[in-house]
């Protein structure tokens, strides 16, 4: 064990297959679920955004509730490091996972390796919770190794490359696109059957439970995610509100269709006098940076339209308070981490209207859901600057539903249900 900002990091630990096995705790014994051992098993903590944010904000509640809990991963960004709480246990392999140039195949590669993991999770957990690539490790408890231990997969939806995203994916493979392709067909296959072997699958929002429903015929329960109201307050109450200022929070990737925000850019506030029309803030970073400021400069909306890269943690609550609109265009967001941030800083969301964000923005209460055009999107946020209060009972009345539906600690119920469910 070495000691990394006063979190505690296992760099070397290894279990042998045998005494993994041998370890997990017996369902028929009826472990205590007030204090279960958990692995969290999420093969690669990326530059800090939404699925990170989730799993890690999941953990510190589940430490919080007297659950032991160890991390499990390949990578660990050091971005990731503020959010991970005293008294959970990080494991990480630091196995190298980018063998190509092309990020996309290495995602797919991610698959693969997760079966490495087997041998850095905690010997005496009697949960496993497995979080999107690592799902392979399933089979591994299934048929080659069984294990005892109540087995959740935390699928945030059906792998897009397979179900939705493939043309897309396959566009930027490059050279290798003709020896990926007929792949496709045989990993659908696998993944299906690998989704029917763990005790519960567990999902962000009642749409990604559906998507999941849809692709592979099996109920998914609806785990909570939430905000550090604790936090978040700080900012809420002192970073004065800008009135003309709209953000989006976003990793970098085609799905994330930011080029709407950019597109809503250039339309919004035409008829307005130009010291009333707003700029536009992109906060992260990602693959299509580059093709975003060029697209900002095309539109000559260049000086209108703000890239900060990515932002530390502990910086965020302060751009979400100071901001008078957030935007949200996500292609079918599964859940939308950041729209329920904003909405609990009080600031009034425009939404696409489409994916789990139809469950946490209320049209006409905490904002706007509207059609994903620039133009529709554009008009949106028209409508919010518009407003007598700039907005200002719509963020409140965003951050009062927040606050009562989306906590962590809910989250850590949602899964000590299910464990109890499975366990009997």
């Amino acid at each position: 064990m070495i000691g990394v900002m006063g979190y505690e990091v296992s760099r070397a630990f290894k279990t042998n297959d045998r005494s993994l096995a041998q370890s997990c705790s017996s369902r028929a014994g009826g472990f205590r679920m007030t204090d279960l051992r958990i692995n969290l098993v999420f093969p690669r903590f990326k530059l800090l955004s939404g699925a990170e944010r989730a799993i890690l904000g999941l953990a510190e509640a589940m430490v919080q509730a007297g659950h032991t809990v160890r991390v499990v991963c390949h990578q660990f960004d050091r971005s990731c490091r503020p959010r991970l709480a005293p008294g959970v246990e990080l494991v990480c392999s630091d196995l190298h996972l980018d063998p190509s140039r092309n990020r996309y195949l290495n995602s797919a590669l991610d698959y693969a390796r997760c079966l490495k993991l087997r041998h850095y999770l905690d010997p005496k957990a009697n949960v496993q919770i497995l979080f999107g690539p690592s799902l392979p490790l399933v089979a591994y408890f299934r048929k080659v190794m069984p294990s005892k231990a109540v087995i959740l997969y935390y699928c945030w939806e059906p792998p897009r490359a397979l179900y939705q995203d493939r043309k897309v994916i396959l566009s930027r493979l490059g050279w290798v696109r003709p020896l990926v392709w007929p792949l496709f067909s045989a990993y659908t296959w696998f993944d299906r059957w690998l989704v029917g072997l763990p005790d519960s699958v567990c999902t962000s929002s009642p749409f990604s439970a559906g998507r999941v429903q849809h692709c592979y015929g099996r109920k998914a329960s609806v785990v909570t995610l939430g905000v550090d109201h604790f936090r978040f307050d700080a900012a809420r109450h002192a970073t004065p509100r800008q009135p003309s200022q709209v953000l989006t929070v976003n990793y970098l990737h085609p799905r994330k269709r930011v080029d709407l925000f950019i597109r809503a850019a250039a339309s919004c506030g035409r008829g307005w006098t130009p010291d009333r029309r707003p700029t536009f803030v992109v906060v992260g970073d990602g693959p299509e940076r580059a093709d975003l400021e060029a697209l900002a400069t095309g539109l000559g909306v260049a000086d209108r339209v703000r890239f900060t890269g990515f932002v530390p943690d502990e910086d965020l609550p302060s751009y979400y308070a100071g901001a008078s609109c957030y935007v949200h265009t996500g292609f079918e967001e599964s859940f939308g981490l950041s729209v329920i941030e904003a909405a609990y800083c009080g600031c009034p969301v425009v939404s696409v209207d489409e994916g789990g964000v139809q469950m946490t923005v209320e049209d006409g209460v905490t904002g706007y859901r509207v059609s994903s055009t620039p133009s529709a999107i554009a008009k949106g946020v028209e409508k919010v600057l518009s407003l007598d209060d700039y907005g200002r009972s719509l963020g409140e009345a965003g951050h009062d539903r927040v606050a009562a539906k989306y906590t962590w600690a809910q989250g850590t119920e949602d899964i000590v249900r299910l464990v109890r469910q499975v366990a009997g």
